[in-house]
């Protein structure tokens, strides 16, 4: 009896904690064009789920995923639990009783579905009706875009900014809008709302993304709606009978709704026969340049500064080629860059080169040019820089000086290919037959050496074939390029931090593929991902990094902080990812 007793209870307690997918729908029946609410929720954490059919059902958002972590401790047993929620937003196109097929998730090897589920919908009410129109009219998202006709490499600037009249408790930014065919520059907004007048009517407005977009290929572009999710307060009826409970007792529900803007169309036009040394640069803008000092001695240091500045796309402007004279010793120039709306607004990019002359006399450093077009001109145009003479005087430590003279001669010798064959050789005989003590101990160690040598090309054969050499290599590709991205962590910059593994990540596809930055899509990125035989996987992963760069940098800031780390691992493991890939 006693048995039986602990069987019972071991099935009860297995049967309450067994794992569920369970479904729900926040309205049922719905209204036609009213936006549905559905959920399903795992008591447990796994990411392996797989959708259900809608059937019908217009989808505007999801799954949307999140999990809910909670510890108990009572009467000395502690308990965690844990749940994960896939959401997903539709909308009905019309009456009908719609079902949902089963969703399923994997978890511990084993399928677990859930039901399937029916949601009625019926007309809409008058009142309804009304209500739908009301909201849209004191709640939606207007999109103002600089200019709609552009040539390639122009850029524009493309403003969402939210309108409301309703009391709005939260927003959020549903899902971003696909930019192909776009580059892209976010920039900084404020999150204050601040009162507008449109159409006569007074609104509370605020700016909700901001984006400056250079096109990269030519054709019909389209910009993508950006879905924002609204939770709105509701006024409850309070209750007269009680003052205090009127007082003390939350007076307001909680409503969410996704609104979207429209989608808007860009005509983007070739640019006219461009020069064969053309840079790309589309914009207007003038290049000077100067050197810190016109007389030198030799070995001393000379900065050439050279300058370019004006509107456009100045922030993807390459170093340009400078005919350095061959005596100089020149080290790579030192960037920076002070770029005000992506470019939209009078900018600058400096370029600092650090010279030595090596010898003495006179040099000059020649003009160096740019090939730009100026979409307001609409020409071609070059702008150059100015020609500097630099005076290299004799060192006042005629040693070193006497030292890099005769330097030169010598590598000025070494330039002759072929040296003439010396005709009067003495040759003396010896009548010594022995071994050199020399020779006698290379020949002492050279199995030793040998022995050495065939070990080192077997270990590394060896490393080479189980693939650590590479992933050494990997390991440094992927540090070395989010370097900037750390420091970003150090400064509590977690915005910058978005940014620097955005641009990383398009900084390392555009020298791994030799590809201009200019040119990088989505589609590029597949094309050339395919050509090099990368895993599907690693695409995605690839590709959904960069927009989860751009989606978090919009959330909210309060939740950044907590995917730092994750975000700078998988873009660490990713870059490495697709070293070890690449043959």
């Amino acid at each position: 009896m006693k048995r039986l007793l602990i069987f019972i209870l071991s099935l009860a307690y297995l049967f309450n904690y067994s794992q569920e997918l369970k479904v729900s729908a926040d309205k049922n029946p719905a209204i036609v064009g009213e936006q549905v609410l559905v959920q399903y929720v795992f008591s447990a954490n796994s990411n392996k789920f797989s959708p259900p059919n809608f059937n019908g059902l217009q989808v505007i958002s999801g799954p949307n995923t999140s999990t809910q972590s909670s510890y108990s401790f009572v009467n000395g047993k502690s308990e965690s639990t844990t749940t994960t929620t896939y959401s997903y937003y539709v909308k009905p196109l019309k009456k009908g009783i719609y079902t949902i097929s089963s969703a399923s998730i994997k978890f511990k090897g084993e399928k677990i579905s859930s039901n399937t589920y029916q949601l009625k919908v019926v007309d809409a009410t008058k009142k309804s009706i009304e209500e739908q129109k009301k909201l849209s009219e004191n709640l939606f998202i207007k999109v103002n875009v600089s200019k709609k006709n552009i040539v390639v490499g122009e850029q524009i600037l493309v403003t969402y900014k939210l309108y409301t009249r309703i009391d709005l408790h939260n927003t959020e930014i549903n899902s971003l809008p696909n930019l192909n065919g776009f580059w892209t520059k976010d920039l900084e907004t404020s999150s204050r709302f601040k009162r507008e007048i449109l159409n006569g009517i007074p609104y509370n407005a605020v700016t909700i993304k901001k984006t400056v977009l250079t096109a990269q290929k030519s054709g019909e572009l389209f910009i993508d709606p950006l879905e924002l999710k609204c939770s709105i307060r509701i006024q409850t009826n309070r209750n007269s009978r009680d003052p205090f409970a009127n007082f003390f007792s939350n007076s307001y529900n909680i409503k969410e709704e996704i609104i979207s803007s429209k989608k808007i169309k860009v005509n983007v036009n070739e640019l006219p026969d461009p020069p064969s040394n053309f840079s790309g640069i589309v914009g207007n803008m003038e290049m000077k340049s100067k050197t810190d000092i016109n007389t030198v001695s030799v070995n001393d240091a000379v900065t050439y500064t050279l300058e370019v500045f004006g509107t456009g796309n100045i922030e993807l402007i390459e170093p340009p080629k400078i005919n350095f004279p061959d005596d100089f010793e020149v080290y790579d120039p030192k960037i920076s860059s002070k770029i005000f709306e992506g470019g939209r607004k009078r900018s600058k990019k400096i370029f600092e080169y650090l010279m030595i002359p090596r010898y003495k006399g006179e040099f000059v450093i020649p003009s160096t040019s740019l090939i730009i077009y100026d979409s307001r001109s609409k020409k071609y145009q070059t702008i150059k820089s100015n020609t500097h003479k630099i005076s290299v005087t004799k060192n006042q430590n005629n040693e070193a000086e006497q030292q890099s003279i005769t330097s030169k001669n010598i590598i000025k010798l070494e330039k002759k290919d072929i040296h003439y064959i010396f005709t009067n050789i003495d040759i003396n005989k010896t009548e010594c037959s022995y071994i050199s003590k020399n020779l006698y101990i290379i020949l002492l160690c050279l199995p030793f050496i040998i022995f050495i040598l065939l070990w080192i090309i077997f270990k590394y054969k060896n490393d080479e074939k189980n693939g650590s050499i590479k992933n050494k290599k990997a390991n440094k590709i992927a540090l070395k390029r989010l370097k900037s991205a750390q420091k970003c962590i150090k400064n509590s910059d977690f915005d910058a931090f978005f940014e620097e593994i955005e641009k990383s990540l398009l900084g390392y596809f555009a020298d791994k593929f030799k590809v201009s930055v200019i040119d990088i899509s989505k589609e590029n990125i597949y094309n050339y991902f395919e050509k090099s035989k990368i895993t599907s996987q690693t695409q995605e992963e690839f590709l959904e990094l960069l927009e989860k760069c751009q989606f978090v940098r919009y959330a909210p800031s309060n939740n950044k902080y907590t995917q730092v780390e994750k975000i700078l691992n998988q873009a660490t493991n990713i870059i490495i990812q697709v070293e070890t890939e690449l043959k």
